[in-house]
């Protein structure tokens, strides 16, 4: 009988110890319930295939014994590779009475096929600085929007002048392009005269605007001859296949100052001085611009003459022969005439 009121006693108190460790463990892991919050995002909305700067503060330590933090990116979201996800405090500095915060600083990478929307960016946080977040961890999710503020162009040769390059410059992209300005950078194949920057203003998205620049190549040169006027002229052709770099600068939707720059094919641009005499042919979607006559109609012209010759004389080459045997034999004669009788005879003689 008593054996068992001590079994009864001893199992009581082992219950009582379990409930009371468990109490413990929850006044302990609920007295940590820090305030984290997001107060920097740039930029804001976040845009695809771009890094936006996050900025949390932690905040109401009291209860807690130091605080670690980490960052759990989803798609459309990644950490900066030279960062680390988890940032720790080794105890809490909360002052009463007092405004005291942790801020945590994250740089986080936007993927390029993101597609506008909101998405979910998770931050785990448990009490102690232990790196180990698999045993006890609380979540906390923030909304992220994200948007394509975003625009792309299309560059193609409209016209040329001499040494007037007109550019076509069109909105390919869905968002409207600010304080537009279209320029030709530094570049090794070609320089500008005057001029190197044009203003566009806003160009909306479908919109397209045309600009020129005072263009001549820089490359290495070769002598050509051509016909001006009826007179040879010499002039220098530069080498063909160059690629002119073409620059957009503009303010996105989102207030961003932006740039992109465009390769432009470019063929046979010929300087002489300081002013330019110009062939160039532009490619694009929207058409192309050229001037110029090309030497292959030159030798085309040859092929087709050569090629009708052959043709006459394989129909007509019998009457051609007997019209010049007919000919020959007239001249023979003529000549026969003309000859003195001494020197018949004597050819006559030798026979």
């Amino acid at each position: 009988m008593k054996s068992n009121r001590l079994f009864i006693l001893i199992s009581f108190i082992f219950i009582m110890a379990i409930f009371l460790s468990m109490g413990v463990a929850t006044v302990s892991s609920s007295s940590c319930n820090p305030s984290i919050q997001i107060v920097s995002q740039d930029p804001s909305p976040a845009i695809p295939d771009s890094y936006v700067n996050m900025v949390f503060e932690v905040s109401s330590f009291d209860g807690c014994n130091g605080l670690s933090v980490k960052l759990d990116p989803e798609y459309p979201f990644s950490l900066d590779p030279n960062a680390t996800s988890i940032q720790t405090i080794k105890e809490s500095f909360y002052v009463s009475g007092y405004n005291s915060a942790w801020t945590v600083p994250y740089k986080i990478r936007v993927d390029s096929d993101a597609l506008e929307g909101d998405y979910q960016l998770k931050l785990l946080y448990h009490d102690g600085n232990s790196d180990d977040f698999e045993s006890f961890a609380v979540e906390k999710d923030f909304n992220i929007p994200i948007t394509d503020a975003q625009t792309d162009f299309d560059v193609v040769v409209q016209d040329t002048s001499g040494g007037q390059v007109s550019l076509g410059i069109v909105n390919i992209g869905k968002n409207t392009a600010n304080s537009l300005i279209v320029g030709i950078p530094q570049q090794d194949n070609f320089r500008t005269t005057g001029t190197s920057e044009q203003i566009v203003g806003n160009l909306a998205s479908g919109d397209y605007t045309i600009v020129s620049f005072n263009i001549a190549s820089t490359r290495a040169v070769r002598n050509v001859t051509r016909m001006a006027g009826g007179a040879p002229q010499q002039f220098n052709s530069s080498i063909d296949n160059q690629l002119l770099k073409v620059q957009i600068d503009y303010t996105d939707g989102i207030g961003e100052r932006r740039n992109v720059t465009k390769e432009i094919p470019f063929n046979n641009i010929a300087t002489q001085g300081n002013l330019t005499s110009t062939r160039i042919t532009g490619t694009g979607r929207y058409g192309s611009a050229s001037s110029g006559v090309s030497k292959w109609w030159y030798v085309l012209i040859v092929v087709i003459l050569i090629a009708a010759g052959i043709i006459v004389y394989r129909k007509y080459g019998d009457k051609i022969r007997g019209y010049w045997k007919k000919d020959a034999d007239k001249v023979g004669k003529k000549i026969s005439k003309n000859i003195p009788d001494w020197v018949l005879a004597e050819k006559t003689r030798r026979k």
